[in-house]
């Protein structure tokens, strides 16, 4: 008598470029040497990455991304706190392109495509 859950089978290939990391490793540096907040820098660093682990599951919740837009929507974006994890979606395939504060220039994205 009850609904059956429907699960996307669906599965997604992943890679990760090197922008990612190093962008993610740049977070983190600011916050923890910069700021003096190296308990924070942690927490944002594994924030980011948990929210990055999302998009594995289900990459088409997430929105196109504004600052990259095209026709196909191909570009998208998941947020943790003020920061964008970009990422492009093709077929079964997502690339994980890099990290970006919200409040950077609309150039900032078009150096991650």
């Amino acid at each position: 008598m009850g609904r059956k859950k429907i699960e996307d089978t669906k599965q997604y290939t992943l890679d990760i470029s090197e922008n990612y990391f190093q962008n993610l490793e740049e977070i983190v540096d600011y916050i923890a040497f910069e700021k003096h907040q190296p308990i924070n820098a942690i927490k944002v660093g594994n924030g980011i990455n948990k929210a990055m682990n999302k998009i594995i599951e289900n990459p088409l919740i997430y929105s196109e991304c504004e600052n990259l837009p095209t026709k196909s929507k191909i570009y998208r974006e998941a947020t943790y706190k003020t920061w964008l994890i970009i990422f492009k979606l093709k077929k079964n395939h997502i690339m994980v392109l890099g990290v970006l504060s919200g409040k950077r220039k609309t150039s900032s994205f078009r150096k991650l495509k």
